[in-house]
């Protein structure tokens, strides 16, 4: 029921699959409004923090997206130990779940922020060594690596690791960085950026659900235990860029003003 989750949702029923969507529902349900009724879409509210309901939930069930985290620093280094236990517990239960229903594949959703500060001059790859800066990059390379060290070749994992998502969902988000700075310049007529020359990878909300599509139609030599950069070198940009194709694109009175620093140096 989440941002990118609420794209997935739609996806997977228009391509006629059945979904269940298992959520604690902390930001409500209105993101499956549109899909609520539909024949193949059953809800269970329940939370990852519990084995006994999660493994309830999974029976019968071939493949599973684990999307559930808290997600982003702010609202990590709010709520630590909630977190952890739902970043990495919560994947530990999901996994452990999903071997118990013999489930056929598990994506799991890790993120960019996993390499942190990096040599700007080159391009990050999936083996390019990560270098956390924040609790929830740590949670998520723990998380992997959980799935990477556990995987009993039963079932096929894969783990993308998408760029920053931004546009509209069903549930919105305004902490991503495209995402606010629209809402900021709207509202205000202004925008002020830090670290102008600081680079962002970035990624449509709707790509990801393509993304999950593709691994779960994939042949199982393609996807079975891979690590995926979700993203595209040309939707790389640096923060001041974005501030000025808001401006030229849709604002044309919006007023930048730069910073040089910021306490964000992935």
């Amino acid at each position: 029921a989440g941002y990118i989750g609420s794209w997935v949702v739609r996806r997977q029923l228009a391509a006629g699959n059945r979904v269940c969507v298992y959520d604690n529902l902390m930001y409500g349900g209105k993101s499956l409004m549109g899909v609520l009724g539909h024949p193949n879409l059953q809800l269970i509210q329940g939370d990852v923090r519990d084995p006994a309901a999660l493994a309830e939930a999974m029976r019968g069930v071939d493949n599973v997206v684990h999307l559930a985290a808290i997600v982003g620093e702010a609202a990590c280094d709010k709520s630590p130990d909630d977190t952890r236990a739902i970043n990495f517990g919560g994947t530990q239960n999901v996994a452990a779940a999903a071997r118990q229903n013999d489930v056929q594949r598990m994506i799991f959703f890790s993120t960019c922020s996993s390499y942190g500060v990096q040599d700007i001059s080159q391009l990050a790859d999936e083996n390019t060594q990560l270098n956390p800066v924040s609790l929830y990059a740590e949670t998520k390379i723990d998380a992997e690596k959980y799935l990477q060290d556990s995987s009993d070749g039963a079932m096929a994992q894969t783990i993308f690791r998408p760029a920053t998502v931004h546009g509209a969902s069903a549930r919105m988000r305004f902490d991503l960085i495209v995402n606010h700075f629209v809402r900021d310049a709207y509202a205000t007529g202004k925008l002020m950026i830090f670290a102008p020359e600081m680079w962002r990878p970035l990624i449509w909300v709707g790509d990801p659900a393509q993304a999950i599509e593709l691994a779960l139609t994939a042949e199982d030599e393609v996807i079975r235990d891979q690590v995926f950069n979700l993203g595209a070198s040309e939707s790389n940009y640096r923060k001041g860029e974005i501030g000025e194709i808001i401006k030229e694109k849709f604002i044309p009175g919006l007023e930048l003003e730069y910073r040089d620093t910021d306490s964000d140096t992935r």
